[in-house]
C-alpha cells in the first residue's frame, strides 16, 4: 500500500476539529466565535463566548501564550490571527475591569452548575490560590460544594502576581480573582500546608482534596561562586519586585543566566530597575534556538538588553559580592536526536564584569507536606505523579492541578488542570460521571443539527486574504523601559474589526455531493491554495475500514470480493475528491465555479452539552 492515500471520511467531529484554534485551546475556548463575532461588531456575544470556558479570560486577553494562535489555520497560509489580542479588546469592554461588579461576569461561565454557586454540598479543600486552585474552587462552586482555600501568601493570584507589571495589571488580576472569591469561599490566607496546618488534618477535615501549589521554588545554582552577595534565583528577584515592592540590589551590571519566558521577564524587569546601566541575557541558545517566545525577546532587545548567545556559564566570580561571570563557547545545544545535551569549547573561556548575576534556569515545586507514607507519588522538583487526564493522584479523594503536576506551564494549562480536577473531585464524591451530549448546530441561532448552506458574502469582508497581521503597538522602547507603565496598548475598534476579518471562518467548509459531480476539475483549477484535489480511487488506501465502506457503498460490491467481480477496473475509472482543511481559505470559489451545484459553503458547528449526573 505504499503511496496510497490514507483518506479521513468526514463526520461531525472531523468539522469540529477544523477550528483548529479552538481544538488548540487547552480550555477548548472557541477562539474563531468570538473573532469572528468581533469581526461583526457583536462584542458582548464575542466576550461571552471568550468568557464561557474560561474564568481568567481577562488575564488571558494579556498575557496568555496563545496556543490558538499556534494553531490559527491563517497561519499556514501567512501569519495567525492576532487572537490573544482581539480577546482582550472584548475584555476591555465587558470584563472584570469595564464592569462596576465583577461578579456580574461569573454569569457567562459554561461550567455545569449555578453561576453564583450555592454552598450546599460536601466540603472540599483546594490547597494553593493560583490559577489552576481558584479555577478548580470555581467549578466546584457552580456544583455546589462548600470550598476552603488555603493559600500560602497573604493574597491569591500566585504566580499572577509575578508577572511584570508592564505587562499584567494589577487591578485587574484582583478583580477577576475578586469574581470567583465572591462565590462563598472559606479564604485562610497566609496558611502554609505543612507548617500552619498539617496535610493530615485536612483529609480529616475535607471530602475531598484539590493540590495546586504552583511552581514557587527555584532549582538550585549548581555554580561555583552561587553564595556571593547579588546572587539571585528569578522567581525570588520578580517576587521582591513585584510581590515586596522592595528590589534587591543589583547594581549597575546585571547578568541573567537563561533564555525563557522567565529569564525575558528577569531582564526586562532589570532594565528598568534605578541605577542600572546595562543588563545582558547569557544564553546557552543560538538566537534561533532560545525557547522564549520571538515577541519577548524582540521586545528585550528593543529596550537595550545585550543578548550573549552560544555562552555557557562556569563559576561566578567575585570575593564576597559578585564580580564576574565567568562563560564558555558552546558548540551545540542539542544532540543529534535533538535532546538537551550541550558541548563546550573549553579553550575559549572568558570572565565578562557584572555587578549582580540572576539565574533564570528552571523552577521546583514544595510538596514536602505530603505525608511520607505517600513519598511514590511525589517526582523530580517536588511534581505530584497525577494521572494527566484526571488529575488523581492515588492517595484517595486527593486530585492536583497545575504546575504541581506538569512542572512550569503556561496559565492556560494551568486552568484545564484546574477544570480536570474539579470534575474529578464531582465524579468522585457522586459516584457518577457527567453524560456530555454532542449535537450540531448549523446556525448560532438555529438548533436543526443539519449542516445550514452559506455563501462566502455572508461571513468573509472584501479583500480578507489581503490583510496583513498587525499586532498592537507599544509605548516606543525609550519611554518603557524607563518606568513599568503597561507596555502594550489596545487595538481600536476599527484595528480590531480589521484584524478580526482576517479570520479564515474554519466553521464554514466546502461540502461535496457526489452524484452532482460531472469530473470536470474545475473546482481543483480555480482553488488558490491548491487544498483540492481528484485522484483515481485506486490511489486510495483501501484497508482503512471507514474508507472502505464508503466505496463498497458507492460502487454496490464488497471489496473482499474485487477480484471475482472486476472491481479493480471500477477504481481505476472512479475518481475520489480530496479536501485539505489546513489549507482551505473558506473563499468559496469551488462552489461557485461548479457547474452543477456538487459543491456547497456550509456551516456547521459542534457543541457539548454536560448533563450532571
Amino acid at each position: 500500500m505504499k503511496g496510497k492515500y490514507k483518506l479521513h471520511i468526514p463526520e461531525y467531529q472531523y468539522y469540529a476539529d477544523q477550528v483548529a484554534c479552538r481544538k488548540g485551546c487547552p480550555v477548548g475556548t472557541d477562539a474563531g466565535g468570538y473573532v469572528q463575532a468581533i469581526r461583526s461588531g457583536l462584542y458582548e456575544k464575542a466576550y461571552a463566548i471568550a468568557r464561557g470556558p474560561n474564568p481568567f479570560a481577562s488575564v488571558c486577553g494579556w498575557v496568555c501564550n496563545a496556543p490558538c494562535e499556534a494553531s490559527c489555520t491563517r497561519g499556514n497560509i501567512d501569519s495567525p490571527v492576532t487572537i490573544r489580542a482581539l480577546k482582550r479588546f472584548v475584555t476591555e469592554k465587558f470584563g472584570v475591569e469595564a464592569v462596576m461588579d465583577p461578579a456580574s461576569t461569573l454569569r457567562y461561565s459554561t461550567a455545569p452548575g449555578v453561576p453564583y454557586g450555592r454552598a450546599t454540598g460536601e466540603k472540599v479543600a483546594v490547597i494553593g490560590g493560583g490559577p489552576a486552585g481558584l479555577t478548580a474552587a470555581h467549578d466546584l462552586a457552580r456544583l455546589g460544594y462548600r470550598i476552603t482555600m488555603f493559600e500560602a501568601n497573604k493574597r491569591l493570584g500566585g504566580l499572577f502576581y509575578l508577572v511584570p507589571e508592564y505587562r499584567l495589571p494589577r487591578p485587574l488580576i484582583q478583580a477577576e480573582v475578586d469574581a470567583i472569591a465572591s462565590m462563598g469561599f472559606d479564604i485562610r490566607l497566609g496558611t502554609k500546608v505543612g507548617k500552619d496546618v498539617s496535610f493530615k488534618e485536612i483529609q480529616e477535615e475535607f471530602k475531598s482534596v484539590v493540590v495546586a501549589v504552583g511552581a514557587w521554588g527555584s532549582r538550585p545554582v549548581p555554580f561555583e561562586g552561587k553564595e556571593l552577595e547579588h546572587v539571585y534565583s528569578a522567581l525570588p528577584f520578580l517576587q521582591s519586585v513585584y510581590l515586596d515592592h522592595s528590589p534587591v540590589p543589583v547594581g549597575r551590571r546585571v547578568a541573567v543566566v537563561g533564555a525563557g519566558n522567565v529569564a525575558m521577564d528577569v531582564c526586562r524587569t532589570a532594565v528598568r530597575l534605578p541605577g542600572v546601566e546595562k543588563v545582558s541575557v547569557i544564553a546557552l541558545e543560538d538566537w534561533n534556538e532560545m525557547p522564549a517566545d520571538d515577541m519577548e525577546i524582540e521586545d528585550a532587545v528593543a529596550e537595550g538588553v545585550e543578548f550573549l548567545v552560544r555562552k555557557g556559564t562556569r563559576r561566578v566570580v567575585g570575593e564576597g559580592k559578585v564580580q564576574g561571570l565567568e562563560v564558555v563557547r558552546v558548540l551545540s545545544v542539542f544532540d543529534d536526536q535533538g535532546r538537551f545535551s550541550p558541548t563546550y569549547d573549553e579553550t575559549e573561556k572568558s570572565v565578562i564584569p557584572f555587578d549582580s548575576v540572576v539565574f533564570a534556569i528552571g523552577q521546583t515545586i514544595d510538596s514536602s507536606f505530603i505525608p511520607s507514607e505517600h513519598d511514590s507519588v511525589v517526582g523530580r522538583n517536588g511534581v505530584i505523579r497525577a494521572n494527566i487526564h484526571s488529575m488523581e493522584t492515588g492517595i484517595p479523594g486527593v486530585f492536583a492541578a497545575g504546575d504541581v503536576v506538569t512542572g512550569p506551564r503556561i496559565f492556560i494549562d494551568a486552568i484545564a488542570g484546574g477544570q480536570k480536577a474539579a470534575a474529578s473531585v464531582h465524579r468522585y464524591l457522586t459516584g457518577k460521571s457527567e453524560e456530555v451530549k454532542v449535537y450540531a448546530v448549523s446556525t448560532p441561532v438555529d438548533h436543526r443539527g443539519n449542516p445550514t448552506p452559506i455563501w462566502p458574502v455572508d461571513f468573509n469582508v472584501d479583500g480578507y486574504y489581503g490583510i496583513s497581521r498587525a499586532n498592537p503597538s507599544l509605548l516606543t522602547p525609550e519611554f518603557r523601559k524607563t518606568n513599568f507603565e503597561l507596555a502594550e496598548l489596545s487595538f481600536s475598534e476599527e484595528e480590531a474589526r480589521e484584524q478580526a476579518s482576517r479570520c479564515l471562518t474554519c466553521h464554514v467548509n466546502p461540502i461535496f455531493e457526489g452524484e452532482k459531480c460531472i469530473m470536470c476539475g474545475g473546482c481543483v483549477d480555480v482553488c488558490p491554495e491548491y487544498a483540492l484535489k481528484m485522484i483515481p480511487l485506486s490511489d486510495v488506501d483501501l484497508d482503512q475500514e471507514s474508507t472502505a465502506k464508503v466505496v463498497e457503498s458507492f460502487l454496490g460490491v464488497e471489496l473482499s470480493k474485487r477480484e471475482e467481480v472486476g472491481v479493480d477496473q471500477n477504481l481505476d475509472h472512479s475518481t475520489a475528491m480530496i479536501w485539505e482543511g489546513s489549507r482551505c481559505i473558506r473563499c468559496g470559489l469551488c462552489a461557485k465555479r461548479c457547474p452543477t451545484g456538487a459543491i456547497s459553503m456550509e456551516f456547521l458547528e459542534i457543541k457539548q452539552e454536560v448533563a450532571l449526573p
